[in-house]
């Protein structure tokens, strides 16, 4: 006994401080930042290239941005890159190739929304290349949502072809309409030259259906083709059209392997990444369920597609909060046994209002889905902009885009980290960027609640039979493009703070017991920690203000302990009953 009261004391008069750490926030005067994505600069450096789209007040005009970042959170250049004789120019996904960066999106020609690719060089941000692609013809509308670098043979001659994927989806509507006549998705092999090679086309066609779901959102490389994430059209049990899961393999030359794609809730499925474990040949592929309003993996083995339901599970909060979506997975940084999803939690009540988009962490072991370690969301106050169509929550979750909003990167020092993006609303109510570094705890530096997920099995599942996969025409054009350098302004939360335990602050905490929120009276306190009974960290704040006091409404009933300290490093404990 002694030895616990004594570990949850020093947990209590202790606040870990990591060099390792970091939270910063870039915005920019009256603008907005959306379509946040991420990417490792492989140049020796531990840099990050963050990209976006910045978007005026109405979200009516949009200007693609890139920025340079080191580990320590400070900018080296930014940059909107645009062609002031075209419109509504978007970037939706990044990757880093050595010293070049590529990026994919889509911007209107005679008003048509029209893939694009830019080679970027990584130094400087200047445009080395763009190019222009029309799928099937210049009348179909299309956009690239992900896009990845392959040095594989394209073209079964023997010769590795270095060069680009990218995957998104073409269509007779300019708008995203699932009620469109035609929504198809496409896969678009390039050259490093942006010269195209092939290009294919996927569909799910359903006699009767006036929906039409098919989008490609993301590509994953194994050892000999690409797994296909997106969602396709299904006809379910009852003979209704709805969302479902894309699971579709072609190999490097873009011809068809398997597919296994299905349906699991009453709405809504859509995958969204994948990762390939070479050592066992199976592809973890993250999804979500409407059903659910959560996130789960589906695994699959490589050479047949065939689903090993043994490995394969859903998650849920085990409060049953809903409206955690799965944006990115990616290696874990603490077991090679392990995997780390990322994403964003639908709404969550702060006590007096909802915030979007809240960053969350979940590690899982591969075998089994089941909790590895702590997981967090990471708190910051944020409602989406109207008036884009891309914006996740105009339905319970996104249709089809999901952000690379996540990564795993190496120090100097051979420590294994992550990165990670969110969304924070600034003092007049635009969206900034928030970027994360978090250490292999799953910890960030700032504000954040703790989350206890349950997996459970995969639940019933019906194949959908009617998708397909082949050639498709394709060709492209030059595009020029120009840059500009945004004002761009910077912030973070304080990761300085120390605790001297001979020093005590003359705080009373009060009501205690309580039931939704607690405040403090007395000295100003700047910083609140609450860890529960075995000595876990509940909650943490470093942007308290007692006038809103905190909210502790979502914690269970219990006995807990509340340590906080002031601007002196000053500090005072206390023990908090919750009813």
């Amino acid at each position: 006994m002694k030895t616990k009261l004594f570990l949850i004391a020093s947990l209590l008069i202790s606040i870990t401080a990591s060099s390792q750490l970091l939270q910063k926030n870039f915005g920019t005067p009256q603008k907005h930042f959306t379509n946040l994505n991420i990417a490792p600069v492989n140049d020796g450096t531990n840099d990050v290239i963050i990209a976006s789209n910045l978007f005026h007040p109405s979200a009516s005009v949009s200007e693609p941005t890139l920025k340079r970042v080191n580990e320590n959170g400070v900018i080296s250049w930014t940059k909107t890159y645009e062609n002031t004789a075209l419109q509504n120019a978007r970037l939706f996904d990044i990757v880093n190739y050595f010293d070049m960066v590529f990026v994919t999106g889509s911007i209107d020609v005679a008003g048509t929304k029209r893939t694009f690719i830019t080679k970027i060089e990584a130094l400087t941000g200047n445009i080395l290349d763009a190019k222009i692609y029309d799928l099937v013809s210049p009348n179909f509308n299309s956009r690239g949502l992900k896009i990845i670098f392959s040095e594989s043979d394209a073209n079964n001659d023997g010769t590795p072809n270095p060069g680009l994927v990218v995957t998104g989806f073409f269509g007779s509507c300019y708008a995203i309409n699932v009620s469109c006549p035609l929504n198809a998705g496409f896969i678009l092999r390039t050259d490093f030259n942006l010269n195209t090679l092939w290009t294919r086309e996927l569909e799910s066609i359903v006699p009767g259906s006036a929906q039409d779901f098919d989008y490609i959102n993301g590509i994953v490389e194994t050892n000999d083709g690409f797994l296909l994430t997106g969602s396709v059209t299904g006809e379910n049990s009852i003979g209704f059209p709805q969302q479902g899961v894309l699971a579709h393999k072609i190999d490097l030359e873009g011809n068809f392997q398997w597919d296994t794609s299905y349906l699991r809730g009453n709405s809504s499925d859509i995958s969204v990444d994948a990762y390939y474990d070479s050592g066992s040949n199976e592809i973890f592929m993250l999804t979500n369920y409407s059903v659910l309003h959560n996130f789960g993996v589906t695994v699959l083995n490589n050479s047949t597609g065939l689903i090993n339901i043994s490995k394969s599970w859903e998650a849920n909060e085990v409060n049953f909060e809903l409206d955690f979506y799965g944006f990115s997975l990616i290696e874990s940084a603490s077991n090679p046994n392990n995997l780390i999803i990322m994403g964003y939690r639908r709404d969550f009540f702060n006590g007096s209002g909802i915030d979007q988009s809240n960053t969350f962490i979940y590690e899982f072991d591969k075998s089994t889905g089941n909790q590895a370690g702590d997981s967090y969301q990471f708190l910051l106050p944020y409602e989406e902009p109207i008036g884009d169509e891309y914006n996740f929550w105009n339905g319970q979750m996104p249709l089809m885009y999901y952000p690379d909003m996540a990564m795993n990167y190496v120090l100097n020092s051979g420590v294994v980290n992550y990165f990670a993006l969110g969304y924070r609303k600034d003092n007049t109510a635009y969206g900034n960027i928030e970027l994360f570094k978090i250490d292999n705890l799953n910890r960030n530096v700032c504000d954040n609640l703790f989350l206890q997920f349950n997996s459970n099995p995969l639940g019933p599942i019906l194949p959908i039979t009617t998708v397909s996969s082949g050639n498709t025409p394709g060709s492209d054009s030059a595009l020029t493009l120009t840059f500009q350098t945004p004002t761009i302004t910077q912030a973070s939360c304080d990761p300085t703070l120390s605790v001297g335990s001979n020093q005590m602050l003359d705080v009373k905490l009060y009501p205690n017991p309580a039931t939704d929120y607690i405040f403090f009276s007395g000295d100003e306190v700047s910083f609140v920690k609450i860890v529960d009974s075995v000595g876990r960290i509940i909650l943490e704040s470093k942007s308290f203000d007692n006038s809103n006091g905190l909210y502790v409404g979502n914690l269970k009933k219990g006995i807990y302990f509340v340590s906080v300290s002031g601007f002196n490093n000053q500090t005072q404990a206390f023990k908090l009953i919750k009813k």
